[in-house]
């Protein structure tokens, strides 16, 4: 089975081949409406979407970039991205499709980085980003930190308590940095209110979706834990 995965690998890896960088595609068909590729000479991402890309992130443990695009297709250059693995999220109006990135030097050091590929980088989910960039021919300033960064925040998980006179309920969802500012400030004015004074809201900072998920599932007192790799065990945000 390693053998097969790693064969498929290096056949995707042959088609995406640039003189410094390959792309590994994601063929999962949720990720059917964007075209990505490399240019011939490996030096720039080419995407092309169905629907408008918001943003497209670049990033591993050691460095991250995220680019502003607000346009169906743009054109990364790729020229300051440092050898290594990377993981490229292109987010597309709630979708966020993931694509693995290689910069390298030679076709040997290609090959020894595509045996380590992990399957599960082909998941898509939506997700906010911190850093922000200029893809080529499109929006704004460049920002750029090669230090070591704090954990990547992929998403939030979002838990309101919606308590009454007569009873309560609880809604649970995952949102992005949009959909908390904006469930923060109403409920900011719900506590104001009569019918909302109440109410309880909490966020947490995840930074691994199918961890986290899996963790919760097991742990019913997850909010309870001090310490997790999935998430941020000290909320974001509770009232």
């Amino acid at each position: 089975m390693t053998r097969l995965l790693t064969a498929l690998l290096l056949l995707l890896a042959t088609s995406a081949y640039g003189q410094k960088s390959t792309l590994l595609k994601n063929i999962n068909y949720r990720a059917s409406e964007l075209y990505h590729s490399l240019n011939k000479t490996g030096d720039t991402l080419i995407l092309k979407g169905e629907r408008t890309i918001d943003k497209v992130e670049i990033f591993n443990n050691d460095f991250q970039k995220v680019y502003l695009v607000n346009s169906l297709d743009t054109e990364i250059p790729l020229g300051d991205i440092p050898n290594g693995r990377f993981v490229t999220e292109v987010k597309v109006s709630d979708k966020l499709i993931i694509i693995t990135l290689l910069r390298h030097d030679s076709l040997e050091e290609e090959n020894q980085e595509i045996t380590e590929i992990e399957t599960n980088e082909q998941n898509s989910i939506f997700g906010q980003s911190t850093y922000q960039s200029k893809a080529h021919g499109k929006v704004a300033s460049e920002v750029e930190t090669k230090e070591p960064l704090r954990k990547p925040v992929r998403f939030y998980w979002i838990v309101k308590h919606i308590n009454k006179g007569h009873g309560s309920s609880k809604k649970m969802r995952i949102g992005d940095k949009e959909v908390v500012d904006k469930m923060i400030a109403q409920h900011e004015i719900d506590l104001k209110s009569k019918a909302g004074k109440n109410n309880q809201l909490t966020v947490w900072e995840v930074y691994d979706t199918s961890k986290f998920l899996r963790f919760k599932r097991q742990n019913p007192d997850y909010a309870t834990v001090e310490k997790s790799e999935s998430f941020n065990t000290n909320p974001f945000y509770k009232s």
